[in-house]
């Protein structure tokens, strides 16, 4: 039986939040009705500290970005463990730590500052290896460069993008090339220019089986959309779904039980009349302030611009399924690429609003930001311009009135 948001809340405010987690602790109380969602939390607030146990104890592991790679190094006996989520852990003494030390200018990306200043701090001591790849964005490039002198095992790859329109010879040319960056990074890896193709094959079911039943999830929420709410709903697909945080069997059992929840659970009409749906346009991370932000003016983020689309293929060698999957699911080149995804989702969950969100000190996703406020302002939907700082704790009051002033207008 659903309770009430106020009575699941009692052991924990949302006045005493000022870390990232606290607001785990926060929406584990606020979902008090749902195990899954309880548990979900539990593997997300636990991933960093049991990960870097398991490697302590011999477990090889790597950090990465948490994307195309999962299957590849999984497959290769190693656990990804995503390095932005050490965001988490950040707070402004890390990004001070990068600017004095490192002589990162202030309008620096947060993100990068958060995640260098943390790795900073575990020279010697955790993870020592990384995985970047040079389509992510180029402050995380010179990143990686300057923790190669601190000792750090880096290892960046050439990722390419595929514009539309590419195909045959180049499009074959594109296939070997990153076949070969693949190779590359088994190497890295395991010391062998050799790919276990059975046991990539079962990663990449696994991979396909854990979308298919993630995308049923956010589909289940148009129907439930105050159930799961923006902050577990941002966790299953950032990490969650991205490395199954180091955790595949357990992450999957969650998942399993979630769906489960929402199948069983009676259709409140009611419920979705309160909730404005709304289209979260931009990078999703450590925000966890402005998500909460969100819930209490009533909105419900029930479409994403990082929703996994397609599958990886199954009718091809697997380690050329991961290239197809790259290049069929990029969305670097040009913003307009990324408006088309915004769209569909704009559409599919009939979407009141849009949410452009960008971290400071990040020039890309202020030129996107604008282009899509054009463009959608033309279409006549509504959008709100948010900028925050990667590891902020609490939303500012500014940010608060802002965000419920926007909801309210759309109801």
């Amino acid at each position: 039986m659903e309770v009430n948001q106020q009575e699941a809340c009692m052991s924990v405010s949302i006045e005493d939040v000022r870390t990232q987690r606290d607001y785990l602790e926060y929406t584990k109380y606020v979902h008090s009705y749902s195990a899954a969602i309880g548990r979900l939390v539990d593997l997300s607030n636990t991933y960093i500290d049991d990960a870097e146990a398991a490697h302590k104890a011999g477990v090889p592991a790597v950090w990465a970005s948490g994307f195309w790679e999962t299957p590849l190094v999984y497959a290769c006996g190693v656990k990804p463990v995503s390095f932005g989520e050490l965001g988490r852990l950040a707070d402004k003494d890390t990004m001070e730590l990068s600017e004095n030390y490192y002589q990162f200018p202030v309008e620096t990306c947060s993100m990068v500052k958060c995640v260098v200043g943390q790795l900073h701090l575990r020279r010697g001591t955790s993870i020592k290896r990384l995985l970047g790849s040079s389509g992510m964005c180029e402050p995380f490039n010179l990143a990686w460069e300057v923790l190669r002198r601190e000792g750090y095992d880096i290892y960046n790859i050439d990722v390419t993008f595929r514009a539309p329109g590419v195909n045959g010879k180049r499009l074959e040319d594109l296939i070997s090339f990153f076949k070969n960056e693949l190779y590359g990074v088994v190497e890295w890896l395991t010391g062998a220019r050799y790919v276990d193709e059975e046991r990539l094959r079962l990663e990449i079911k696994r991979r396909n089986r854990l979308i298919t039943k993630v995308k049923r999830v956010l589909d289940l929420r148009l129907s439930h959309p105050l159930y799961l709410k923006s902050l577990p709903t941002i966790l299953l697909l950032n990490i969650g779904l991205a490395s199954y945080f180091g955790k595949p069997e357990e992450f999957e059992s969650m998942v399993d039980e979630l769906l489960s929840e929402l199948e069983n659970r009676p259709v409140d009409q009611d419920e979705i009349a309160r909730a404005i749906p709304l289209v979260w346009a931009g990078g999703t991370g450590q925000e966890f302030g402005v998500y909460e932000a969100i819930d209490a003016a009533g909105g419900a983020l029930l479409g994403l611009r990082s929703v996994p689309f397609k599958l990886y293929r199954e009718d091809v060698p697997p380690v050329e399924a991961l290239v197809h999957y790259i290049y069929d699911n990029m969305g670097g080149g040009a913003a307009i690429y990324s408006q088309q995804i915004l769209e569909n989702e704009v559409k599919k969950v009939n979407a009141r609003g849009l949410v452009l969100y960008g971290v400071i000190g990040c020039s890309f996703q202020s030129v996107d930001k604008e282009m899509w406020r054009n463009y959608f302002h033309q279409k006549g939907i509504p959008s709100i311009n948010l900028e925050g700082s990667f590891q902020t704790g609490a939303p500012t009051g500014q940010l608060m009135t802002r965000v419920k002033a926007f909801i309210e207008m759309l109801s």
